[in-house]
């Protein structure tokens, strides 16, 4: 079982040492030994028992540009829009796969390992027989995107049209080291302030504006911190960020540099699907589809099918890109290989809908389960609570009622509290992940359809 946070006066008593010590020093076992897979296990318990592993590219369309590679004009074909797939399958497997698609600023990282190096819910997946299959979004990560568009805006510029080289490159969205830490983890204080002058501290500190100013304001949290790898959790941090050893720019407010030295960090990259170019959808509000949901809904469209059918993961901002998906499969009149669509967190709704071009009968036949963490905001919320009272509203539903759950219900008598938007990569990973699994063994007919390793005997891997 996951080492449970600390949630008592002794969990402030360890962050006051940990800030007391020297910059180069957390005060803890060397942060960086533990996450090293030779010197300490990622997996719990005994070992996966694997068939088959790999990974392999799904759609794509080519594109001949005269600037693959240079700003020199040179006619040349790169493909862009395909996603890379990596998968493993169970010996014991059951009939539907698993597909998961991480979020905005993400790779399938944010699914092989926790922040802190302990098992993620790839291994966790296959651990409970499901054949898992993890994609990084179409322009992002291994996927690569399309550096010709950068080429070519240089290359107009370098001309003297610098007007029509800025209007080709377009914004590259993400999320800042700050911006993750102030949308699920914590504030800095005061109000106005920054890392450079202000002071960081975690959901639950003393100064915490709880509730979270958010309009509508989310739902209160309580005095807990997250459930996320922060110090003083062990394997959080980084010595030599901390130390801010070859650091770039301005220096931060030094009481800020254990929390600017996550770990988690280094897993967040550029939204470089902007580089890709939008589509057209005539039943779409507005017609004219973003570059990151054009790829993604394609791509997992195309993967869906490609598996014959699968029960679809994904977080955050891939939400939206499923329901372009399901707008795609049905189009194609294969909306019945969704077998079910399992998300932990996104902000969807009956506008999101409206986008995409489906409506709530679109789901008539798929089991759907939303979990909400802690700090979650109430717009949020009360976009998806509306959404699945739609869905469930459908009169010619034919499988169960969409499930909606907010972890931090009094419900759950606390087990959950502290989950943030990063749920799959927190320190209650685990036990969010075993709800999803119940939920899916009790909602999603999912017969074992493999007991040994096809062409031989199934081995320990």
């Amino acid at each position: 079982m996951r080492r449970e946070l600390l949630r008592s006066a002794s969990y402030g008593l360890l962050a006051a040492l940990l800030f007391a010590v020297a910059p180069a020093s957390t005060g803890l076992a060397d942060p960086t030994d533990p996450v090293n897979p030779l010197k300490k296990r990622f997996l719990t318990g005994k070992a996966l028992d694997i068939c088959d592993q790999g990974s392999f590219f799904i759609g794509g369309v080519p594109k001949v540009t005269n600037f693959a590679t240079s700003t020199t004009p040179a006619p040349a074909q790169v493909i862009i829009g395909q996603a890379y797939v990596q998968f493993q399958i169970p010996t014991k497997r059951r009939q539907w796969p698993i597909i998961m698609i991480h979020g905005s600023a993400h790779t399938g990282a944010a699914l092989d390992a926790t922040a802190d190096g302990t098992e993620g819910w790839l291994s966790q997946s296959v651990r409970n027989n499901l054949a898992t299959f993890i994609m990084d979004q179409p322009g992002r990560g291994r996927s690569g995107s399309d550096a010709s568009v950068i080429n070519e805006a240089k290359a107009l510029i370098q001309g003297g049209n610098v007007a029509g080289g800025l209007a080709l490159l377009p914004t590259v969205g993400g999320i800042a080291d700050t911006g993750a830490w102030t949308s699920w983890f914590g504030h800095i204080i005061p109000a106005g302030s920054n890392i450079l002058n202000g002071t960081m501290i975690r959901h639950g500190d003393p100064g915490d504006p709880n509730t979270p100013e958010t309009v509508p304001p989310s739902e209160g949290h309580g005095n807990y911190p997250p459930a996320f790898p922060i110090p003083p959790i062990d394997s959080s941090i980084d010595a030599h960020i901390l130390a801010r050893d070859g650091a770039i720019g301005p220096a931060p407010n030094p009481v800020n540099n254990a929390f600017l030295a996550l770990n988690y960090y280094k897993q967040l990259v550029p939204n470089f699907e902007a580089l890709l170019p939008s589509s057209t959808c005539n039943t779409c509000n507005p017609t004219t589809v973003a570059p990151d949901s054009t790829w993604d809904g394609l791509a997992m469209a195309n993967l869906v099918e490609y598996l014959g059918g699968a029960i679809v993961s994904p977080h955050s901002q891939s939400g939206i890109h499923v329901l372009h998906m399901i707008r795609i499969l049905r189009e194609r009149g294969k909306l019945d290989l969704v077998k079910g669509i399992i998300i932990p967190e996104s902000a969807i709704g009956l506008a999101t809908f409206a986008n995409a071009g489906i409506t709530p009968k679109d789901f008539d036949h798929i089991p759907f389960l939303l979990m909400n963490g802690d700090y979650r905001p109430g717009t949020a919320r009360v976009a998806n609570r509306e959404m699945f009272a739609a869905i469930n509203a459908s009169p010619t539903r034919t499988v169960g009622p969409a499930t909606y759950v907010d972890l931090d219900d009094p419900k759950f008598g606390g087990k959950y509290l502290g989950t943030t938007h990063m749920n799959m990569i927190g320190t209650t990973s685990s036990e969010v992940f075993d709800f999803a699994l119940k939920w899916a063994e009790d909602n999603i007919p999912n017969p074992m359809v493999q007991t040994s390793c096809p062409g031989g005997k199934g081995t320990n891997g």
